[in-house]
């Protein structure tokens, strides 16, 4: 007991060092994992090969797939592919900030389906955010409506799913059952907030016209089973793709040919292709990412195409170093704390707090989910990826359920943390405190939070 006493006391102290700026993510992971495995007396040649080498590379397919995504984000950033979209929208919403406010927050989760980084953040948010305050949403809630953009958008970043597949080892169809029902409660919440923030009786209409789409869409993608899908590559797909490129390939050389450098509306269909390909024909991310590249840049094709593609090769794996390296922390401390010595020295301290059943499932990790702030114990993106792997290694939740859990709590942590990059540049670029932010987004997050766990019950994560 005293040892595993310990090994939270480092996660608290660690928590503490973070939360107060003192040391960053990236070097708090791999210093815990290399406390914890002292303080669990692994041997020291197992920390050097199993927990620093071994669980580096650990994760390996997460933060390849990442570069990947980072790759086509770039591109559609350079491109300007991103911008069209959100002036389009915006165009096509009129005046009404409740159906921009929306639309736009739509938008945003499409675009963060793909984008990621502080980058995508400031160049969609110094298209969007403008727009929002300029039809009278106010600063506060424009920035809300942001943060619930993108993390709405992270549930089906593909980048996102890998890292869960591999902590957990659940499948894509497996994520996508609980994903599509819980971002349609996730869509509900962003109406009730435009509702509430605005404080007009018109926009009723426009709430009830929402709740009443959202409500009919819900059976249909709540049904979904992951025994309605198959892992296998769809071979039917192989064709379609091959014509598709070929197509594009012509289109491409006409665009060359006439020397047209206006972006087709075509193009804005890019972001749509890797998740397409993903979840109806069943590719492989990696593979789906450079299908959409391969898209991307036909679809768009300049003189300087190939430039452009190069660029954003480059840079787009350079934005996503950060995420790399702590990815690699991760995967360090889920070694460490995975070795049987530290298991077994904090397997009677999990058994007695990790609620088991029901009730105390949505009332413990609900009332409980603020503790997915600064990367905490619930955040599968710092201390919690260790906790989690050992609490499926000790079989007292069903991976599922661990999964719901982390897709729930991780809305609070994604919205409202202070200490997120998008959160600090949000709040400056509006002219509001980062804390001021975190109070006004919570109780949205916090309603999120308890109805995606309401919903890992209703589907039959948790038992009663």
């Amino acid at each position: 007991m005293l040892t595993g006493s310990l090994c939270l006391l480092v996660f608290f102290v660690m928590a503490l060092a973070m939360y107060s700026r003192r040391i960053s993510a990236l070097l708090a992971l791999p210093l815990m994992a290399l406390a914890i495995a002292l303080i669990g007396g692994v041997r020291a040649d197992d920390i050097v090969k199993t927990v620093l080498a071994d669980g580096a590379l650990k994760l390996h397919n997460a933060y390849t797939t990442t570069m990947f995504g980072a790759m086509l984000a770039e591109l559609l950033n350079k491109q300007g592919m991103a911008r069209a979209l959100v002036r389009w929208v915006a165009e096509f919403a009129g005046d009404s900030p409740y159906l921009l406010g929306a639309l736009l927050t739509v938008v945003t989760a499409l675009l963060f389906s793909t984008l990621g980084g502080l980058g995508a953040v400031i160049m969609v948010g110094t298209i969007v955010l403008p727009v929002m305050i300029s039809l009278g949403i106010p600063a506060h809630a424009a920035g809300a409506l942001f943060l619930f953009g993108i993390s709405l958008g992270g549930m089906f970043n593909l980048t996102n799913w890998q890292l869960y597949s591999d902590v957990l080892g659940i499948t894509q169809p497996t994520i996508v059952a609980f994903i599509g029902p819980f971002s349609l409660i996730v869509c509900l919440v962003i109406l009730v907030l435009l509702l509430v923030e605005l404080k007009e009786r018109r926009n009723l209409k426009f709430f009830a016209i929402g709740a009443l789409a959202l409500a009919a869409s819900y059976p249909a993608l709540n049904s979904f089973t992951p025994a309605q899908t198959t892992a296998s590559l769809d071979e039917r797909s192989l064709p379609a793709a091959a014509v598709m490129i070929i197509l594009l390939a012509c289109y491409a050389g006409y665009r060359h040919w006439k020397k047209i450098t206006d972006l087709p509306g075509i193009a804005l269909l890019t972001p749509l292709v890797p998740l397409i390909f993903v979840l109806v024909f069943h590719w492989p991310i990696i593979a789906a990412f450079m299908l959409g590249i391969t898209y991307g840049v036909l679809a768009t094709w300049k003189h300087d195409s190939i430039n452009v593609l190069t660029r954003s090769i480059i840079d787009g794996a350079t934005t996503v170093i950060p995420a790399v390296l702590l990815m690699m922390g991760i995967g360090m401390l889920i070694t460490a704390v995975m070795d049987k010595h530290v298991a077994e020295a904090l397997a009677p301290i999990i058994r007695a707090c990790v609620p088991t059943h029901a009730l105390s499932y949505v009332l413990g990790f609900g009332c409980f989910s603020f503790l997915a702030l600064y990367r905490g114990p619930l955040s599968l993106w710092g201390m919690g990826s260790g906790l989690v792997s050992l609490v499926k290694t000790m079989a007292l939740l069903d991976a599922r359920a661990i999964m719901a859990m982390l897709m729930s709590v991780g809305q609070v942590q994604g919205i409202c943390d202070p200490t997120n990059t998008q959160n600090i540049w949000i709040a400056n670029y509006l002219g509001l405190d980062t804390q001021f932010l975190l109070k006004r987004t919570l109780p949205y997050a916090l309603i999120s939070v308890f109805l995606g766990l309401i919903l890992a019950i209703a589907k039959g994560f948790v038992p009663w």
